[in-house]
């Protein structure tokens, strides 16, 4: 009798003991977040305007005098004795190629010669008049100053005489051609203030900056199923060179913004600044990016791989387990997954990997999954047949979960909205996207974070700058 009572006694702590080392408990990793929101990628919003040159042409017309030149003293100019008027001759014509503005003014002159001559051997003196016509031609340098002015560089740029000016006097042959030369030249810088001062009466680009500047403080609803806004952020604006093409003259300016969208919350407007003064070019002009800040529950994670573990018994020769339950939360910057199994061994694990975005799928994944090191430790002494590399291939596989399945369908909408989008008061939006990364991946004590950059190009531009009557 006291044998069986001893043999009973040692299969019954043997039974304890076995049970006992079938029980994994190891300790859990600290959880910890260094969460620390960033600032989004600066982006370069274009607002660009256009001056056709036709109509800066009639106006231009239309302020220039008739009588353009008008000197009435024979004394001036060195004592030159003659005295010239110019007017207007027809339209004059503009055209606009790289940066330079040329100019071609039509004049008709008179020209009043004072001359003496002996005759006789006495002195006898008489003004002649001669008329004649001429094609002036100059180029202006046009840019903009940091004020938002206008500012115009005009110099001579040729002139060609289409009926040349002279007279004849007892024989003679007065050089008045060569005298006018001479004359004009001194005098075409007087027409070219002219010029400037007419170009800068014109148009006023500062108020049409001034418009696009507070536009862009007003979000902006994204047309579509997605309770998605544009909220854009402008903090300084740059001035690309004045070019012209195609009859049109070119102002274009790079603002440097916060570009973001925002998903199921209308942004309040932000407070509009003044327009700045224009700074030097830092950053490409075609640098845009929206930034979208989405984000991941870890109850998503958790209902999501363990609706792919769930149903499956994971083998391992003779023994096998089933994951029971999870969850998820941060430790030193890795994602840390606690899963309960049963099966050949009960309890606790826990692994650790580095959470990062596949833009292929826009999907979250774990790579680099181990075992936590004190769950191995644990695993050494009871569960060592759990090492084989099984669990960590198959939950690495389970941990793909899509970024707000919704993504690229926001993106699809983001691209159409930007395509000749009219934005009122003569402004429409136009750009591109090319393509989507994560800027930053973040652990949180509820999500996952990402910020997403949907890349390409933005402009936000008037189709035409009126000009001043």
């Amino acid at each position: 009798m006291k044998h069986v009572i001893y043999w009973a006694f040692i299969l019954l702590l043997t039974g304890i003991l076995q049970v006992r080392c079938k029980s994994l408990q190891p300790q859990m990793p600290v959880e910890s977040y260094k969460y620390v929101p960033a600032k989004p990628i600066t982006s370069i919003v274009n607002l660009h305007a256009d001056l056709e040159v036709a109509k800066l042409q009639a106006i231009i017309n239309s302020q220039v005098d008739s009588v353009l030149y008008e000197d009435k003293s024979f004394v001036d100019n060195g004592g030159d004795n003659l005295m010239l008027k110019a007017w207007k001759n027809g339209e004059i014509k503009m055209s606009f190629e790289d940066d330079v503005l040329f100019w071609e003014i039509p004049l008709r002159v008179s020209i009043r010669k004072s001359y003496a001559l002996l005759l006789f051997n006495m002195p006898i003196g008489d003004i002649v008049e001669a008329k004649g016509e001429i094609l002036l031609k100059f180029k202006t340098k046009l840019s903009v100053n940091r004020d938002w002015s206008i500012q115009t560089e005009t110099k001579p740029d040729d002139y060609e005489w289409i009926k040349k000016p002279s007279v004849k006097i007892a024989g003679f042959t007065i050089p008045v051609k060569t005298m006018a030369d001479a004359l004009l030249y001194v005098n075409l810088s007087s027409y070219s203030k002219e010029i400037d001062k007419a170009i800068s009466d014109s148009f006023d680009l500062r108020r049409y900056a001034e418009k696009g500047w507070q536009m862009m403080f007003e979000p902006f609803k994204v047309p579509g199923s997605y309770n998605a806004w544009v909220s854009i952020t402008p903090y300084s604006v740059s001035l690309l060179p004045v070019k012209g093409s195609q009859g049109y003259i070119h102002f274009r300016t790079a603002i440097a913004s916060d570009v973001e969208c925002l998903l199921d919350k209308q942004p309040q407007s932000g407070k509009v600044s003044a327009l700045p003064a224009i700074q030097p070019l830092e950053m490409p002009a075609d640098t845009f990016r929206i930034n979208l800040l989405t984000d991941i529950p870890y109850a998503t994670i958790e209902r999501m791989t363990l609706e792919e573990v769930r149903d499956s018994s994971y083998t391992f020769g003779s023994r096998h387990i089933k994951f029971e339950s999870f969850h998820i939360y941060g430790s030193n910057g890795l994602m840390t997954i606690e899963t309960n199994v049963k099966g050949s061994i009960n309890g606790t694990i826990y692994l650790t990997g580095t959470p990062v975005f596949n833009s292929t799928d826009t999907t979250l994944r774990v790579k680099n999954l181990k075992f936590d090191l004190k769950t191995k430790n644990v695993m050494m002494k009871s569960a060592k047949w759990l090492m084989n590399g099984k669990i960590e291939r198959t939950l690495t596989k389970a941990l793909a979960i899509p970024f707000n399945s919704n993504v690229r369908e926001i993106e699809n909408q983001l691209s159409g909205y930007l395509k000749r989008y009219q934005l009122g008061y003569g402004f429409e939006i136009n750009g591109k996207l090319t393509h989507l990364t994560v800027s930053e991946l973040v652990l949180t004590p509820e999500s996952v974070k990402a910020n997403m950059v949907f890349s390409g190009y933005l402009s936000i531009g008037i189709g035409e700058i009126a000009v001043k009557k």
